[in-house]
């Protein structure tokens, strides 16, 4: 069996969507095709860095609305539409940035 290196956005993301998709860890691995203790592993590591101060899960939602907007799905439960404007994203992502840093 060939074994795959997965990064740790990568793992941030599984751990989000396994919290939200209702499915034990067990069989969330299983549908995904990764071992258990890989998955408690990374969620261990993910979670020591947030207690020294880092988020655990420094990504957002990002989804393309009708081709129109760009949503973003924040961890407060807010949601920012954007128009897909390339520019004007980037000004928000900025702002968000530069605010996430603030206390």
């Amino acid at each position: 069996m060939k074994r795959h290196r997965y990064s740790p956005e990568q793992w941030a993301s599984w751990l989000v969507e396994q919290r939200g998709s209702g499915k034990s860890i067990a069989l969330f691995c299983q549908k995904k095709g990764v071992s258990e203790n890989s998955f408690y592993c990374w969620r261990r590591k993910l979670d020591e860095g947030s207690e020294q101060g880092g988020p655990s899960n420094p990504f957002v939602a990002l989804s393309v609305v009708g081709g129109e907007q760009v949503q973003i799905d924040m961890p407060c439960g807010a949601t920012i539409r954007v128009p897909s404007d390339e520019s004007l994203i980037r000004q928000v992502l900025s702002i968000l940035v530069e605010l996430g840093g603030q206390p």
